[in-house]
């Protein structure tokens, strides 16, 4: 009976072990509040971080100083640092009953249930890391590069997320080398700007359409977006077809101004293509001149007349100031608003433009730092092809 009894005994502690090492993992902490149940939530969490924050991150660090006579010092200081992350995915709240008008909270934290959470959330980033690290290889070798540059944006959240997740397991458990995440991100990034650098681009301007060719050491480059920009904006974007060829139609281009320079730059992450020393293609268009031919009778003054002859002309209609030829009329009122300091002024055209029974009315609007080149920059802002339509084919002289 003794005997049976010193096994009960026995067994009774055997069981005893396991539940006191779990719970040598558990931290608990209760705080009250005169403030509010949120207040009491948040003083219990604090003083749960602190536990873990001297449990588990308390780092002894010998610190030598040294004086201007070779005296060497000794010292030691605690860095303790918490991480609110992890508590707040494994914290248990409880609100406690209310004694003495005092509000009153319990947390408790399983830093194992927590640790396993992390671990397993970690192992899937890293399978991701892996399978995502051939699919861009594959996609290197075909020249998708902008989807390569995407890739490896998302490729980067990921290893973030995983550095995110390592720091706060290093509240929980000691981190062992094993746990270190390996990629080739900075590899591949290497491979993809060395790829960049090898891209070509070509352009060709027609009346109807502005093309631009990209290829690289294995010829057309396909699914290539390049945005064309002018005046640092972004006019329009295409993806070059089967051919390594993005057409750009002219209406478009000329939409801000018929003549003139845009940029065609590759329209994928700037790191990328600015490390790569990609290189950018400026080209020239200019409006082709109608077969009609006007003279421009103004009623403005002679720098905002001049600026609409100029606009006008770089749209493709012929003026010209000989006598004789049909009058293109053009009313020209202005509607200014400065600033408060007045340094910048803000003017709203309105435009007239009339030819016998046809007329075409438009209110742009320019900001200048006086009101004379907010009126220029007005002007400038009419619509090219909008004026072309209405009178290119009217009052023909040859």
């Amino acid at each position: 009976m003794k005997i049976l009894s010193r096994f009960f005994r026995t067994l009774g502690l055997m069981a005893l072990v396991p539940a006191l090492a779990l719970a040598a993992n558990v931290v608990t902490y209760t705080a009250t509040s005169d403030v509010s149940q949120k207040d009491a939530d948040k003083k219990a969490l604090e003083g749960v971080a602190m536990q873990i924050s001297t449990k588990v991150v308390s780092i002894a660090e010998t610190i030598n100083t040294e004086d201007a006579e070779g005296n060497v010092e000794t010292s030691y200081a605690n860095k303790k640092s918490v991480s609110t992350n992890v508590l707040l995915k494994g914290a248990k709240i409880v609100a406690g009953p209310k004694k003495r008008g005092q509000y009153q909270s319990t947390v408790t934290v399983d830093l194992d249930q927590l640790a396993s959470k992390l671990l397993v959330e970690m192992e899937k980033m890293r399978a991701n890391v892996h399978k995502n690290d051939s699919i861009i290889r594959r996609d290197l070798r075909n020249g998708y590069y902008y989807r390569v540059s995407g890739e490896l944006v998302d490729l980067k959240k990921v290893v973030d997320h995983y550095d995110e997740h390592l720091e706060n397991l290093s509240f929980l458990q000691k981190i062992t080398n094993d746990l270190l995440l390996e990629t080739t991100i900075a590899e591949l990034g290497k491979f993809l700007r060395s790829a960049l650098a090898s891209v070509k681009m070509e352009a060709v301007v027609t009346e109807e359409n502005l093309t631009v060719t990209v290829t690289d050491y294995l010829g057309p480059v396909v699914n290539f977006p390049i945005v064309l920009n002018q005046d640092s904006k972004d006019l329009i974007t295409k993806k070059t077809d089967k051919n390594g060829k993005a057409v750009f139609p002219m209406a478009a281009v000329k939409k801000r101004k018929p003549s003139g320079t845009v940029t065609a730059i590759a329209d994928i992450n700037f790191e990328f293509a600015q490390q790569s020393g990609m290189v950018k293609k400026e080209i020239a268009y200019q409006s082709e001149k109608t077969g009609c031919v006007y003279k421009l009778v103004c009623d403005g003054n002679i720098v905002e007349c001049g600026a609409l002859q100029k606009f006008l002309t770089d749209a493709g209609l012929n003026i010209s100031n000989n006598e004789g030829l049909p009058e293109l009329n053009a009313n020209l009122n202005f509607s200014d608003k400065p600033n408060t300091a007045k340094t910048l002024f803000t003017s709203r055209a309105t435009i007239v433009l009339k030819y016998g029974n046809t007329e075409l009315v438009e209110q742009p609007q320019g900001v200048g730092k006086d009101e004379e080149s907010a009126h220029i920059k007005a002007v400038t802002k009419l619509t090219a092809n909008k004026l072309l339509e209405t009178f290119a084919g009217q009052g023909c002289v040859k």
